[in-house]
């Protein structure tokens, strides 16, 4: 039962996704240098998501301490440079670092420990007084209704995307793989309306960051499709971009329906959230797991989609 990666793409459309999330990415990165820094600094420090100094423990920290080390031994002018050269996406040798060396929770904790400094003035904060300009107060007046899952998924998007970008694109992450300090509990997942024991494996191997089993339930060219991100294929790039990027979350599904397929498969549709060490409890990124299985229930292709409401967690009529 062969399928195509745009027809594995297209397993319930009906899913109401939080199309805000990469217009807001978008019109942040067409500001200028200074409103983005601005927006930055506010959404570090006042827009409520309360970061937890633990996360810094689960996230290689040691591929950035070098550069930070650099930047807090500058003067406030030298700074405030780097910092918009990583903004301008301007070629320099930091700026390289920064894009094809540091993973996304990395990135997440570089800015975090600079908006840290900023408050102590041991980084240059931004102005007193400074004002936004007008594009620049209507993205935070917009951004400022959005539930925290969203935001926070804002503001991995925007400091993923900082850096010098070559013009094939950003490179792939080369920081070494470290495997987890400790797994964690494995334990037992239920998901109502669903009894497919490929998922429920799924969902309680990521949980456990048993990546390696999590990737063999795929089959050898099954695809994963992040949020807003172009899918990635075959298990060896499946593997890389979970060690990277998903130690430390905790999926939480909650309900979901499961469809045969004509020929043999089986498309399923799980909704529930994820958690991430920055945030902890206090905020939670409302998902849809799509999956497209063999007949052999071996996986074929898992999208991932923000909700763009959580209404959408309660609307679910085709629980089994």
């Amino acid at each position: 039962m062969p399928f195509t990666l745009d027809e594995t793409r297209s397993i319930f459309p009906d899913t109401q996704v939080a199309n805000a999330v990469p217009e807001l990415v978008q019109s942040f990165n067409q500001l200028k240098a200074e409103d983005q820094l601005a927006l930055l600094w506010f959404t570090y420090t006042e827009m409520g998501l309360t970061i937890i100094p633990a996360a810094m423990e689960v996230v290689p920290m040691v591929f950035a301490e070098k550069i930070l080390t650099q930047i807090k031994q500058m003067s406030p002018l030298e700074q405030t440079q780097v910092m918009c050269d990583l903004v301008n996406h301007t070629d320099t040798p930091l700026c390289q670092t920064y894009s094809s060396s540091f993973s996304t929770n990395v990135k997440l904790g570089f800015w975090y420990q600079l908006s840290e400094w900023m408050q102590q003035n041991i980084v240059a904060p931004i102005p007193k007084g400074y004002k936004l300009s007008r594009q620049a107060s209507v993205w935070l007046k917009d951004i400022r209704p959005l539930e925290g899952g969203q935001q926070l998924t804002i503001l991995q998007d925007i400091v993923a995307n900082m850096g010098y970008a070559s013009a094939d694109g950003t490179p792939k992450v080369k920081e070494p793989l470290i495997p987890p300090k400790k797994a964690a509990p494995r334990t037992k997942v239920r998901i109502k309306g669903i009894k497919n024991a490929t998922v429920l494996s799924y969902m309680e191997n990521m949980n456990a960051f048993d990546f390696q089993a999590a990737v063999a339930l795929f089959v050898e060219e099954g695809a994963l499709n992040p949020p807003f991100q172009k899918p990635i294929v075959g298990q060896e790039n499946i593997l890389a971009y979970m060690r990277e990027e998903c130690y430390g979350l905790k999926l939480k599904p909650k309900r979901g329906v499961s469809e045969p397929l004509e020929g043999g498969g089986t498309q399923i549709k799980v909704l529930g959230d994820v958690q991430t060490p920055w945030f902890g409890d206090g905020v939670s990124i409302n998902l849809a797991w799509r999956f497209l299985l063999n007949p052999d229930g071996k996986i074929v292709f898992v999208g991932i989609d923000i909700l763009a409401s959580p209404q959408e967690l309660l609307d679910l009529q085709r629980v089994q």
